[in-house]
């Protein structure tokens, strides 16, 4: 190249240096050019061939300085206090368990108690679903209305089977009173916590936890003494005041402008449903082993069920920092690689924080509840641990729309349990879901770190 080709080609990239910089590949450059009346005639006076040649010559000796986009405010803003509050109003009821030992104390009663928790968790999660969809489309009387909806099918149709159950079971009035209130409560929950009513929701809850305080603080724990009136009493007081404040937080449903929920919605809420059902198989599964007579230590699955529900608020915040920081990270990287870096590292430190507080949890309950710390109890604690950091991944997952993968290898982890309890029946039910747990973690967690490193999994 000649001194004035150099000349001259210096001089057109001082010229198209703006375009050069912020272009994303050369044939941006070339059409540039063009638009510049550069043609394949022209690029020849600056050394080159045609005009891709031009353009791939100036593309590749500047630098890139693209324009640095303007700050999104982040949708995911988490709100401590709420997430902190709505983990204490998962935990609450499971306190009536530590009182209401003595009534549970029969198979049937027990096997009542988990399907009223299967059915239960089944509807409200796919009930929310559909509630949450309408209020963030800004339609609050439709929310309403699905909410109202599923709440009515809850207490008039699953409590009613419940009670059915019960009958057939011959599991007891205690037991199936127990259940039902269950039931009543979970529903309504479902509903004033969708309407972010988690302070009134609190202050419902206080006549029964109180009153179960009072209790354990009079009777201790593991007393075998029936459960006196007045704590009975004032669970009801709780789950009248529950039910109520569902009710009026869907008073703004009005009258349906057309069918309530099409074929379309209950097919879209099918898979949180299901989601429900898995994840109460999968909590329940020492429970029912214990029903069964099997060797599950007394009162470890108590803890650390009420260890995962207190853990589940916050897991809620952790998920709103994580989603916020990977919002952070889509607009502050330009390449594709430092991304999902960046975006493995984020989950990776989520999925670490959820777990050393969730453990936090099991380390401070135990001891309050008596709990001695023997090899079967441990297993089955960290069985507890790793299910709870399998399901912080599957919430993860769910947020960012990947449902799939997670209702198969939750479904392939509870069924991998129920062949263990039916096909092995000396399989100590600790060391199977603490195994299981293992593996449902490691899958998801493989699978979140592959999907959830790809930009499209966060829009």
């Amino acid at each position: 190249m000649t001194t004035a080709v150099q000349d001259a080609f210096g001089e057109l990239q001082e010229r198209m240096a703006d375009l050069c910089g912020n272009a994303v590949d050369p044939l941006e450059v070339t059409a540039g050019l063009e638009a510049d009346g550069i043609n394949d005639d022209g690029a020849r006076r600056y050394g080159h061939t045609d005009v891709f040649a031009l353009a791939e010559d100036l593309y590749d000796r500047s630098p890139r300085h693209p324009p640095v986009p303007e700050a999104v405010e982040a949708p995911w803003r988490a709100v401590p206090w709420r997430h902190l509050l709505r983990g204490v109003l998962f935990g609450l009821p499971g306190l009536c368990f530590f009182a209401a030992e003595p009534v549970l104390a029969r198979s049937a009663a027990g096997v009542l108690l988990v399907l009223s928790l299967l059915l239960s968790w089944t509807l409200s999660q796919g009930t929310a679903y559909l509630g949450y969809i309408r209020l963030g489309l800004g339609n609050r009387a439709a929310a309403a209305r699905v909410l109202r909806y599923g709440l009515a099918a809850g207490l008039l149709v699953v409590m009613p089977v419940t009670a059915l159950a019960g009958a057939v079971l011959a599991a007891g009035p205690a037991a199936t009173g127990l259940a039902l209130g269950l039931c009543g409560y979970l529903l309504s929950a479902m509903v004033v916590q969708v309407h972010n009513g988690e302070r009134r929701l609190f202050l419902a809850l206080m006549p029964g936890a109180a009153s179960v305080i009072v209790y354990l603080a009079l009777h201790g724990l593991g007393t075998p003494t029936a459960v006196p009136p007045w704590v009975w009493g004032s669970w009801l007081t709780t789950l009248l005041a529950t039910v109520a404040l569902a009710i009026v937080a869907t008073a703004g449903a009005g009258r349906p402008a057309g069918r309530v929920a099409t074929l379309r919605d209950v097919v879209s809420a099918l898979p949180f449903a299901v989601f429900g059902l898995l994840t109460g198989g999968l909590l329940t599964f020492t429970l029912l082993c214990a029903i069964a007579g099997r060797p599950v230590p007394s009162g470890a699955t108590t803890v650390a069920v009420l260890s995962l529900s207190l853990s589940m608020g916050v897991a809620e915040w952790i998920l709103y920092v994580y989603r916020r920081r990977v919002h952070d990270l889509l607009r502050l990287h330009t390449d594709i690689a430092g991304f999902a870096r960046a975006a493995r590292a984020a989950l990776a430190g989520a999925l670490a924080r959820y777990l050393a507080a969730l453990t936090a949890l099991v380390a401070a309950i135990a001891p309050l509840a008596g709990l001695p710390l023997t090899a079967a109890t441990l297993r089955i604690l960290l069985g507890f641990v790793g299910l709870g950091g399998a399901f912080f991944i599957a919430l993860v997952l769910q947020a960012c729309g990947r449902v799939g993968v997670v209702l198969a290898a939750s479904a392939s982890a509870l069924l991998t349990e129920v062949a263990s309890a039916v096909g092995v029946p000396g399989a100590d039910p600790g060391t199977v879901q603490m195994a299981v747990a293992a593996g449902l973690l490691l899958v998801l967690t493989v699978y979140a770190g592959t999907v959830l490193a790809r930009a499209t999994s966060h829009r």
